[in-house]
């Protein structure tokens, strides 16, 4: 018997309130669902809350699967929606920097040329001006796009950690020349 006929076993048994039935669902699957988060979130234990959330979800929710398909992509499909609700609820805290500027970054990106919130949006804005090839890219992805560290990961090929550092280090950047230009503006 396939893969697929054996699940359909077990799921047919777990819709009828067999919660044995659902226990071997989860010990046949869980690696690939913990696999599945592991290589999506830097600390293990999110990643176990996240799978036995998605075991909880897929109990709730087994009257809904299609028997015909492959159990795993339907439990994998679970992980990710909890997964992309996890990061949403946790994004990460900016690393160093200006407060003040990742807010003025995370609204001022893509209206950056027309600046008129004040002198120092003005300033972000001459800043930002001047910042061209991939480090205005990755800007853009991060602060226009809003798109988590994971996915700019993905997108550039590179790691969280040299990502992170090259973010903090253009938010220093610009926000050294914030204070010049302020500096200067006050002159």
């Amino acid at each position: 018997m396939n893969e697929i006929g054996e699940d359909a076993r077990w799921i047919a048994r777990a819709r009828e309130g067999d919660a044995a039935a659902f226990s071997e669902l989860v010990l046949r699957h869980q690696w690939a669902v913990r696999a599945f988060l592991l290589a999506r979130l830097s600390r293990k234990d999110e990643a176990e809350d996240l799978a036995q959330e998605t075991f909880v979800t897929a109990w709730r929710k087994l009257r809904d699967f299609d028997g015909e398909r492959p159990f795993v992509p339907w439990l994998r499909g679970i992980a990710m929606n909890l997964l992309r609700n996890h990061l949403r609820k946790f994004k990460e805290a900016p690393i160093g920097g200006d407060e003040a500027l990742q807010a003025m970054l995370d609204g001022a990106m893509a209206r950056w040329e027309e600046a008129d919130e004040g002198p120092r949006a003005v300033a972000l804005a001459e800043c930002l001006g001047v910042v061209d090839g991939p480090a205005r890219e990755l800007l853009n992805a991060r602060y226009v796009e809003g798109l988590s560290l994971e996915e700019l990961c993905a997108r550039t090929g590179r790691k969280q950690s040299a990502l992170t550092m090259k973010l903090h280090r253009l938010r220093q950047s610009l926000a050294a020349c914030i204070e010049r230009k302020m500096a200067a503006a006050e002159s």
